[in-house]
C-alpha cells in the first residue's frame, strides 16, 4: 500500500468510500465543500490504483502562528474514512498508514464517531500514534422512545404548549437562516469558528439533497415582537442534518434583543419548541436524534433537562499536541495561577 497527500484539490474516488452509510459529515458531497479552502488537507492510502482510506482535515494557524488541524470546516465529526471491502487487519494497517502521514510539527485535535463498525481500530491507532484519548458527551434520543413531549416534566411540556400557541415553526431558505445566525452571531460580539461564506451553500445543497431541513419560530400575530426588532423576523432557527441512521441537531440560533422593551425579547422557550420539531421529524424517519455534542454545562444541561434527552453516549477525541503548543498551553495555565 501507498500513501499520499493532497492540498484543496479535489480527487477521484473509489465508489466504495463514497457510500451513503457514512456520518454524513464524511460524506464526500460534504468534503466538497471545505475542499474549496486552502487549509484542507487530505491523506490518502492507495492500493495500486485504488484508494483504500482517506483522512480529511484542515490545517490553520492562530494568531501566534501555531500550527492546529481539526475536523474539515462545519463539521462535527471527522476521522479515517476506509474501504468496504477491506477486512479488519487491513483496516487496522490502513488506519496505521493514515496517522503515520500527519506532520509533527501541528497539533491535531479529531472527534471521531464512536459508532462506525471500525471505531476500535481507530483507538488503538491513535493511541498508537501517541494521542491522547478523551471522550465528548453527546444525548440520543431513539425512535422507539414513544411521544417526544412523554419524557417532559409537566413544568416543561407546559412550556412548550405554550410556546406552541404563540410562535409558528415554519421551513425557512439557507439563505434566510444564514443572514439571521450572521446578525445574531454579531450581535453577540463572536466570531466564528469556521468560514462563514462557505455556510449557505453548504445549507442549501444539503436541503436539496433531502438530509436537512432549515426552520424557525416567529410569532403567530403578525407585527408580533418577532418582526418589530430591527427587521429579524424569527425568534429562533435551527438547521440539523441527518444520515442513514442518525439526525443531528447541528446548528441553532436565537435572536438578540435590542432595548429594555419587554416585549421586543424573543419568546424563551422557541430554541425547545423547534428542537421538539426536529425530534419528532427524527422519530418519523426511524432514526436516532443526537444532540451532535454537549461541550460545555449550560448546553450539557438544556439537552438533559430542557430537551428531555437521557440517553448519554461518548464520542471519541483524540489530541496531539506539538512542542510549542504544549510550552503555549503550559505558560497559559501558569498565568491563569498566578491570577488567581
Amino acid at each position: 500500500m501507498q500513501a499520499d497527500l493532497t492540498t484543496g484539490l479535489p480527487s477521484t474516488q473509489d465508489p466504495r468510500l463514497v457510500r451513503s452509510d457514512l456520518c454524513v459529515f464524511s460524506q464526500d458531497w460534504w468534503l466538497n465543500y471545505a475542499r474549496r479552502f486552502s487549509e484542507y488537507r487530505e491523506l490518502r492510502v492507495a492500493h495500486g490504483s485504488q484508494v483504500v482510506g482517506r483522512l480529511p482535515f484542515v490545517l490553520r494557524k492562530n494568531w501566534l502562528g501555531l500550527a492546529r488541524c481539526q475536523e474539515p470546516y462545519w463539521s462535527h465529526l471527522g476521522g479515517p474514512i476506509l474501504d468496504l471491502g477491506l477486512d479488519r487487519a487491513e483496516q487496522a494497517e490502513v488506519i496505521r498508514l493514515l496517522l503515520e502521514q500527519l506532520p509533527r510539527w501541528a497539533s491535531f485535535h479529531f472527534v471521531c464517531d464512536p459508532n462506525s463498525s471500525y471505531a476500535d481500530l481507530t483507538r488503538d491507532a491513535f493511541r498508537d500514534a501517541g494521542f491522547k484519548h478523551s471522550t465528548q458527551v453527546t444525548y440520543v434520543r431513539f425512535p422507539d422512545e414513544g411521544e417526544v413531549l412523554s419524557t417532559r416534566k409537566s413544568k416543561h411540556r407546559g412550556h412548550l404548549k405554550r410556546a406552541a400557541k404563540g410562535l409558528e415553526c415554519a421551513d425557512v431558505s439557507a439563505q434566510e437562516f444564514f443572514q439571521f445566525f450572521k446578525k445574531n452571531l454579531m450581535a453577540r460580539g463572536k466570531r466564528s469558528y469556521a468560514p462563514l461564506e462557505i455556510l449557505p451553500g453548504l445549507i442549501e445543497e444539503a436541503i436539496s439533497r433531502g438530509c436537512a431541513r432549515a426552520i424557525a419560530a416567529k410569532p403567530n400575530s403578525p407585527g408580533g415582537p418577532g418582526t418589530s426588532d430591527q427587521g429579524l423576523p424569527y425568534d429562533a432557527a435551527i438547521v440539523y442534518l441527518w444520515d442513514s441512521s442518525r439526525c443531528y441537531y447541528w446548528l441553532s440560533t436565537r435572536r438578540i434583543s435590542f432595548g429594555g422593551d419587554p416585549a421586543l425579547k424573543p419568546h424563551p422557550d422557541a430554541v425547545k419548541l423547534l428542537a421538539v420539531t426536529a425530534m419528532e421529524h427524527a422519530q418519523a424517519m426511524n432514526l436516532a436524534f443526537d444532540a451532535d455534542g454537549a461541550e460545555t454545562p449550560g448546553s450539557d444541561n438544556l439537552y438533559r433537562n430542557m430537551f428531555g434527552l437521557r440517553n448519554q453516549q461518548l464520542r471519541d477525541v483524540f489530541r496531539r499536541s506539538n512542542t510549542i503548543e504544549r510550552l503555549y498551553q503550559r505558560s497559559k495555565r501558569r498565568i491563569a495561577q498566578k491570577r488567581r
